[in-house]
């Protein structure tokens, strides 16, 4: 039964590209430039301003949250389809479509305009975070970071400090529970988010999600007490914590609904915006107790397969992600070029810059194994019917870990 899996998930995928060919116009060389993207605050930004980066070049945007998109540009990617061009990723997603000759390598447009679109403003970690096998494969776009947002208001009303680690962050959950105001947000809807959030307790309490040759770990004794915590911190959460993700929790910190929680720096603009937040000025943002939350590094690849040239599809990315347009778009990031993030006058501007930088300095990224997310859905289904008590812990990250074993197994990996 193990063996069937990948089939039958290839075959929805397969059934999926007939729903989707009407979301994704077929591309040909005199037609519009497609781009795919996930879909926040920045991200938005980014799709606008490419739309009119390059004169005379139209740019359609087909913008959605992050498992949908991911789940299309895999079905037109795999296909070898020439229905998208840019393509949105992050330096955990780019690895998969890059080891697959999905993406086109980027070294030699990125010497070309080296000095037109000041490419070196971004750091070598950002570059060599979007590398894979020595070769370049995204514009950076987003440096993101979870945070950990709190209350201060709420906090400080009852005498009560930010928390230090993550048994203080439960308590202080629990302590804050109200059946008007949840004492934290959770977002474990499969696969993104739930992995997001587990990845902070696997990475603290928890080994890891892996071994040196890629063998599953997180079924053992850590991973099972780390989620336990997880499942511990749930019971503090909003409703429906299972099937949400960052828009859901974006909206409960917003909205007054929930106390505290881990979420994207880049959702952090949204807390002091009078048209979408009823708390302006009342959230603050702290790195994440104890550290080791996710961090990522968001961008645009350009489709192996795409009939546009490779030269204007890379300047509207380039132009979309210039250093101008970036400061405009501080607010709405944490940006990855050096000049815009070092820069005194923005961290002192932009309220939670320090913070994030703060979450920066302990953070880890997902592992760099380029099947992360295939597995990463086994492993995601299985947390979140332990945290709601559908199974057992310690049985479900076994099944987790063994359905994970079985699909790296059937993909060339070995173990000893």
């Amino acid at each position: 039964m193990r063996r069937r899996r990948p089939l039958g998930r290839r075959a929805m995928l397969a059934g999926s590209a007939a729903l989707a060919a009407p979301m994704i116009a077929t591309a040909r060389a005199d037609a519009p430039v497609q781009l795919i993207s996930h879909r926040y605050p920045a991200l938005e930004f980014w799709a606008e301003r490419m739309k009119s980066a390059v004169p005379g070049v139209t740019v359609s945007a087909q913008l959605m949250p992050f498992d949908k998109a991911l789940e299309l540009e895999t079905i037109a990617l795999s296909s070898h389809a020439d229905t998208l061009d840019i393509v949105y990723a992050n330096e955990s997603t780019f690895l998969n479509f890059a080891k697959n000759g999905w993406l086109r390598p980027l070294d030699d447009l990125w010497a070309k305009y080296r000095d037109t679109f000041r490419l070196d403003d971004f750091p070598e970690a950002v570059r060599k975070s979007v590398s894979w096998n020595g070769r370049l494969y995204l514009i950076p776009a987003d440096l993101n970071v979870m945070m950990f947002f709190y209350r201060a208001d709420l906090l400080a009303g009852k005498g009560r400090q930010p928390p230090r680690s993550i048994a203080e962050y439960a308590a202080l959950a629990q302590a804050f529970n109200s059946p008007l105001r949840a004492g934290t947000i959770s977002c474990l809807r499969p696969v993104d988010a739930c992995l997001n959030e587990a990845h902070w307790y696997m990475q603290t309490i928890g080994p890891g999600w892996f071994d040196a040759d890629w063998q599953p770990i997180f079924n053992g004794d850590r991973g099972v007490q780390a989620i336990e915590m997880l499942r511990r911190v749930t019971r503090s959460a909003q409703r429906g914590f299972a099937s949400a993700a960052n828009d859901e929790c974006m909206i409960a910190l917003a909205q007054d609904t929930a106390t505290m929680g881990l979420q994207w720096a880049t959702r952090a603009g949204t807390m002091d915006d009078p048209k979408q937040s009823r708390v302006v000025g009342r959230i603050d943002w702290i790195a994440p107790p104890d550290g080791h939350a996710r961090f990522s590094t968001d961008g645009y690849a350009l489709s192996a397969f795409s009939r546009h040239d490779p030269d204007t599809l890379f300047r509207i990315a380039a132009t979309a992600t210039n250093e101008a347009n970036m400061r405009e778009a501080a607010a709405l990031t944490v940006p990855p070029r050096g000049s815009v993030l070092n820069d005194p006058a923005l961290q002192d501007r932009i309220r939670y810059y320090r913070a994030a930088a703060a979450s920066l300095a302990s953070a880890t990224a997902f592992p760099q194994l380029p099947e992360f997310y295939a597995v990463g859905e086994f492993i995601a289904r299985r947390i979140v019917q332990a945290v709601t008590g559908e199974m057992a812990v310690k049985p479900a990250l076994d099944a987790a870990a063994q359905e994970t074993r079985a699909y790296l197994v059937a993909r060339g990996y070995r173990f000893g």
